[in-house]
């Protein structure tokens, strides 16, 4: 009888630590993906995505770091969260849920999103005075414009269960008209600064965005005239009279 009951709890102890998902690691590009084995597929599926942006920043001058991590990981909160460290070079996706028909997540414009504080960090540190509107509006506009080529690319099928990603980022962008029309509000500053990159991409051209970014970093703006300097290579640069004046109207969105 005892024997049974050990073997009975030998059996049972081996049922629960089978199954435990094990965690892998592997190298996808220029990735360093860490996720558990039952989430292979989305890890593939990030990686592809991921890959395909830093493929996208080194044809357009970004200079994209040669290794990147990449974590997945279960959340132990109530909420799906985008990491970024860009000193590390680490990108963490906490997840409660990775099926956008349970939680609408838009996980392909997030990681776009994340690679583009990557780049701007990566060639024109923070120590430049960007506000944390300025940041997160070129991450905006750069996450939505990799997130087209995605699609022409690939359509709905880049993540593992398809699923609109244009059209949920479009949802959100509607809800900045009453805003904007407003001139105040919560996230008027964010919106501002993604219309400001969006009017300069259109101007000088993505790839023409590294140069900028490298004189940034030259010209060290980051002092008490960071808004001169700031301004001052936007001339250099040889914007338009209507984005400088943009530009001035909204300058303390954009530059602390």
């Amino acid at each position: 009888m005892i024997l049974q009951k050990v073997f009975f709890s030998t059996v049972l102890i081996f049922m629960v630590f089978s199954g435990i998902a094990q965690v892998e690691k592997i190298r996808d590009g220029h990735f360093v993906v860490k996720y558990d084995n039952k989430d292979e597929m989305y890890a593939l599926g990030s990686a592809r995505i991921l890959n395909f942006v830093w493929d996208k920043l080194d044809e357009q001058g970004f200079n994209p770091p040669q290794k990147v991590k990449f974590n997945l990981k279960k959340s132990k909160k109530t909420r799906n969260r985008l990491v970024i460290n860009t000193y590390f070079k680490k990108i963490t996706l906490e997840y409660t849920s990775l099926d956008p028909s349970i939680i609408r997540a838009n996980f392909v414009y997030g990681l776009c999103h994340e690679m583009g504080h990557l780049c701007m960090s990566n060639m024109s540190p923070n120590r430049n005075k960007f506000t944390k509107d300025n940041r997160e509006g070129w991450a905006d506009y750069f996450g939505i414009s990799m997130a087209r080529l995605l699609h022409d690319n690939y359509g709905l099928d880049i993540w593992p269960i398809p699923y609109n990603y244009l059209a949920q980022h479009a949802e959100s962008t509607n809800r900045r008209t009453p805003v904007l029309e407003k001139g105040e509000g919560n996230n008027y500053g964010f919106y501002i600064s993604a219309i400001f990159w969006e009017k300069l991409v259109n101007e000088k051209g993505m790839d023409k965005i590294p140069f900028f970014f490298i004189q940034l970093k030259s010209s060290r703006v980051k002092h008490s005239d960071a808004n001169q300097k700031f301004r001052a290579e936007l001339v250099k640069f040889g914007v338009s009279d209507n984005l400088l004046v943009f530009f001035d109207k909204n300058k303390q969105h954009l530059i602390r």
